[in-house]
């Protein structure tokens, strides 16, 4: 699908698009982004290549990246760090499995729904509470 196209099934169920290129960046919300990707499997896309966080500080933004072929779209939704929950998406797209799982370790993201949400790079004795990408982590000197 071309960025026109991509644009048309997902723009009831985002707030924005902004096309660079093939390029899309989209913003969403937790209310809306399973039925952005709802959509995107009805055209059958199935190729979800990575989910993204960055900590901004009051909020982490989750930016799930996709290959529409030609076109590429990064639909992003920004959560408050007092409510670092969301929905799991590996019913429509099992590949963000592993995806899913680092954002849950590395970002503190409760995945709710998830089937595995077992520890993926983090050794089983890390502290509960310590997630190493976000901005307030500071490793603990001995």
């Amino acid at each position: 699908m071309n960025a026109k196209e991509v644009t048309t099934l997902i723009k009831d169920h985002v707030d924005e698009i902004k096309i660079k290129d093939e390029c899309l960046f989209a913003t969403t919300d937790k209310q809306r982004y399973r039925e952005a990707m709802l959509a995107l499997r009805t055209q059958d896309i199935q190729h979800i290549f990575t989910i993204t966080g960055v900590d901004q500080g009051k909020t982490v933004e989750v930016i799930y990246h996709f290959d529409c072929r030609p076109a590429l779209l990064n639909l992003k939704i920004n959560l408050p760090k007092n409510e670092l929950r969301i929905p799991t998406i590996t019913d429509i797209f099992p590949g963000a499995i592993l995806y899913e799982r680092e954002l849950m370790e590395m970002f503190g993201v409760k995945v709710e729904g998830h089937p595995d949400p077992r520890r993926i790079f983090l050794p089983d004795d890390w502290p509960d509470g310590e997630y190493p990408l976000r901005k307030e982590w500071r490793e603990k000197t001995k």
